[in-house]
């Protein structure tokens, strides 16, 4: 009981010393208006969820998508929420960064309808010729060669963020672009190299830590798991507004638990419950 009593006294003061950072940092107010909704995976639960067909999906229903990125040997982006491709025929498992976009199209091919890979680049098309007015929030993951030693992962996810800059610009989706990841590097290089892509740093735990590090690092905001164990409350989100950040709360499914996450006013909501009509109507 006494190392319980211990280890809960300790977790408090944790807490308040992340307060009092998070209130050191000067006040630069944004006012959010409207929570915007992204649909999870592209399509939540649309059975080709992070293909092009649930981009359109989602994209039609709902405020904005949300996809997965994983980068090939040729340095093209895919929509994936896996690093890894599934063995088929003669082709062993493998991992995108270790494999070239005419083997993963041959893979997706013998895979049939188990799988379809998408280019983010034909997201981004999709989107300009039809909802240049809408979001894409592309979580990115610290990338990791599957076999491959003595790569320079700094390096990879640098060349990883430069591709998401240049499709934007290609495609025109300025100030609609936005990535989320737990590389601190990584969106650090989207920020000091445009204005006009969003970097939200993802957070799994430990929410004034995460507020504290992206404040510090001058990021639009925070991606935080809402279903995590650590409850949020409207005050908290307030305070992040009130020091100029936004967030993205994921992945809300359940009816009263996306009426209790539009009560905090959180910025974006990342849900798998895209049936826009029927969403509105269930939480009015």
């Amino acid at each position: 009981m006494r190392k319980y009593q211990i280890h809960i006294f300790i977790s408090l003061i944790i807490g308040l010393n992340s307060c009092e950072r998070v209130n050191y940092f000067p006040d630069n107010p944004i006012v959010n208006n409207n929570t915007l909704f992204l649909a999870h995976k592209g399509g939540g639960t649309f059975e080709n969820a992070n293909t092009l067909e649930g981009c359109m999906y989602g994209l039609e229903l709902l405020d904005g998508i949300e996809c997965d990125i994983q980068k090939s040997s040729n340095k093209t982006l895919w929509l994936s929420h896996s690093p890894l491709i599934p063995s088929c025929g003669s082709f062993e498992e493998s991992c995108f960064p270790e494999i070239s976009d005419n083997t993963i199209i041959q893979m997706d091919s013998c895979l049939g309808v188990e799988k379809n890979y998408t280019q983010l680049e034909s997201v981004f098309q999709y989107m300009s010729n039809n909802y240049s007015d809408k979001f894409i929030s592309l979580d990115v993951k610290a990338w990791k060669p599957c076999k491959i030693s003595g790569v320079n992962m700094i390096r990879e996810m640098n060349i990883l963020a430069q591709k998401i800059i240049d499709l934007t610009k290609k495609y025109h989706l300025e100030n609609n672009v936005m990535v989320e990841s737990e590389n601190g590097d990584f969106l650090y290089y989207i920020k000091t190299n445009t204005n006009f892509i969003e970097t939200y740093l993802s957070t799994f735990g430990d929410f004034e830590m995460g507020v504290t590090r992206a404040l510090g690092a001058e990021f639009s905001g925070i991606s935080f798991d809402y279903t995590y164990k650590q409850n949020i409350t409207k005050e908290l989100v307030d305070l992040i507004h009130r020091k100029g950040l936004k967030i993205q709360l994921w992945t809300v499914n359940d009816t009263n638990d996306i009426k209790d996450a539009l009560l905090l006013n959180p910025d974006f909501i990342q849900t798998d419950f895209v049936e826009y009509r029927e969403l509105r109507r269930r939480i009015q």
